[in-house]
């Protein structure tokens, strides 16, 4: 029998001991040997730390007795939650071989590291100047027991307008297993303007709809009507769409055009017109045959065929109504005083070359036209749909009685022009549209932003506001205003801020148009609704008290617009005596509807 001992080697390394006593330092299947067993060497590293909350397993408990088969026993066993400081484990070693080998034991320590409290803190919504924070600005909480301070504490005055920071720290009831934990919100304050007045027994233009081009489109799915004309929550809700009459051969002795190159737009009208949209059609050149140049592109319309073009418009109405179509207006020329044949060839038209379909007027030639042929139309004549909103295109017109009784509507478009008041249309009793313009994203690509939202809110508001227009249409209808998967781009959320909530026949009600810089403000009433479009342009919150007058509102549902898109309902607002606050967030656009 060998026994091993360092008493019996006074002087020796322990490996030399164990050399010596012929004892085993580890290895497969090696250990010390008592009597006629050897019993196993285990190997366990002492383990990372962890911290509390985390439970045991193999990461921890994951001895090894060197290749003796057999089995572990831990004590704590897996799946315990060891509590925060320096805690032992045991493990115990049954080998299957009893008769050759001992059980064994080893301990290691492990260290448990107190937790970090988790904080739930959602972003508070915006105040206003002068709150006092409360409880909702100041309700962290966590899952864990303990109490919350707040820098700046509860019952702070806000004094000063932007963002502001709030702290918290959590102090932990159980302070062995916990530490202690911090977290801060940015909360927006927003500066008090002075109030809105919104006076909706004070009328303004009646409004006939927003709304977009498809000239040049193909045949466009179902779905793709739906998600613009449509009236869901997903949906733009639109309400004007515009078609473009494609120049086509027109024979003059028996009055007839071939109408086969019109009819895939007048189809995407019909699945429009079902959903209540308003149609109207516009030409970006007569025939080729009636032309000066005998081309489509650039030319004049010959004198000669002034009453040719006339039948050849009504052509199109009538084939329209044939197709299930029927026709708000339509116009007689799309951007008389724009050619879009640039020698240098940098204006490329919509189908990606330097020259596109186009017929050049003056004023006096379409007045001309219209006081001596328009008269065959059966639906109302729109004119001049000028490129920069021109009045010299159409004033000839409206100056001329037998011309002017004949026109319904002036539409214009805002290249390179920004809206305006036409007191001479207006003062005649004209309808005038904005019949065409978009934007570019700022970003210099494609995707859009918040950024954009706001320049088309902008110029959707003025051309409410400022220039008193009956109706707004954008240029292209799913290019720009939704997506390929037809979600809504920024520009899309832009217009549905108006075409949503403002339907056709709606009045646009005196309101105060800017109530601080930066803020934008129009509101209009229909069937016993209202609704507020209210724009926050600036990179703070701004608050603002609303006066209403001359309709009973006892709530109000905000739709809004952010950096995170959307154009969801948000918790009603109430209005106590015709008055309420409220906090536009920074860079927004909210509509408030009865």
């Amino acid at each position: 029998m060998k026994r091993c001992g360092a008493g019996l080697f006074l002087g020796l390394s322990l490996v030399a001991v164990l050399a010596v006593a012929g004892c085993s330092s580890g290895g497969s299947g090696g250990g010390t040997t008592q009597g006629s067993k050897t019993t196993p060497v285990i190997t366990w590293a002492t383990p990372a730390a962890i911290s509390y909350g985390t439970a045991l397993s193999a990461t921890q408990l994951d001895a090894s007795a060197g290749g003796v088969a057999g089995a572990f026993t831990y004590s704590p066993v897996s799946g315990t939650v060891p509590a925060a400081g320096l805690q032992t484990l045991s493990a115990t070693f049954t080998p299957n071989d009893t008769a050759d080998y001992n059980s064994a034991t080893a301990t290691v320590n492990l260290t448990v590291k107190p937790a970090a409290p988790a904080i739930v803190w959602a972003t508070p919504a915006p105040v206003v100047v002068g709150a006092a924070l409360g409880a909702a600005q100041l309700d962290a909480t966590s899952t864990v027991a303990g109490s919350f301070s707040y820098s700046p504490a509860a019952g702070t005055v806000l004094e000063t307008a932007g963002t502001t920071t709030l702290a918290t720290t959590f102090t932990p009831t159980d302070t062995v297993d916990y530490t202690t934990a911090t977290a801060s919100v940015p909360l927006a304050v927003a500066a008090v303007t002075s109030p809105a007045e919104v006076d909706f027994g004070a009328a303004a233009q009646t409004i006939r709809g927003f709304g977009a081009s498809e000239a040049w489109y193909g045949a466009m799915p179902g779905s793709e009507i739906t998600a613009l004309y449509g009236t869901e929550s997903s949906d733009l809700g639109l309400t004007i769409l515009r078609l473009r009459i494609a120049p086509t051969t027109w024979t003059s002795s028996s009055q007839t055009a071939d109408t086969s190159a019109w009819t895939t737009e007048l189809d995407n009208g019909k699945a429009a017109q079902a959903l209540g949209v308003t149609i109207f059609a516009s030409p970006w050149s007569p025939p080729a045959s009636m032309k000066t140049n005998g081309s489509v592109n650039e030319g004049s319309l010959s004198p000669s065929s002034y009453a040719d073009y006339a039948a050849y418009l009504e052509a199109y109405v009538s084939y329209a109504a044939n197709q299930g179509v029927n026709l708000y207006a339509v116009s007689m020329q799309n951007e008389p005083d724009w050619n879009p044949c640039d020698p240098n060839g940098t204006d490329e038209g919509p189908n990606g070359k330097d020259c596109y379909e186009s017929c050049l007027w003056t004023g006096a030639q379409m007045d001309a036209w219209v006081a001596s042929n328009a008269s065959v139309l059966t639906t109302r004549l729109m004119m001049p749909e000028s490129f920069y909103f021109s009045s010299g295109m159409s004033d000839t017109a409206l100056n001329d009685s037998a011309a002017a009784s004949k026109i319904a509507i002036v539409g214009g478009h805002l290249y390179g022009s920004t809206p305006y008041y036409y007191a001479n249309a207006e003062n005649k009793g004209k309808d005038v549209w904005m019949t065409e313009h978009y934007l570019n994203p700022v970003s210099g690509g494609s995707a859009t932003s918040i950024a954009d939202a706001l320049a088309a809110a902008e110029e959707i508001h003025n051309a409410m506001t400022v220039g008193q227009y009956n109706a707004y249409v954008w240029w292209w209808a799913g290019n720009s205003l939704i997506d390929a998967s037809y979600n809504p781009t920024y520009f899309g959320y832009a217009i549905a801020q108006f075409s949503r909530f403002v339907r056709p026949g709606y009045v646009r009600a005196s309101a105060t148009a800017t109530p601080a810089p930066g803020v934008y403000l129009s509101a209009y009433a229909g069937n016993g609704h209202a609704a507020i479009v209210a724009i926050n342009a600036n990179n703070y919150a701004i608050a603002v008290p609303f006066v209403l007058e001359n309709q009973t509102v006892t709530s109000l549902t905000p739709y809004q617009t952010t950096a995170s898109g959307g154009l969801a309902a948000l918790s009603a607002v109430s209005v106590s005596g015709n008055t309420f606050t409220y906090a536009l967030p920074a860079q927004s656009i909210t509509t408030f509807v009865q």
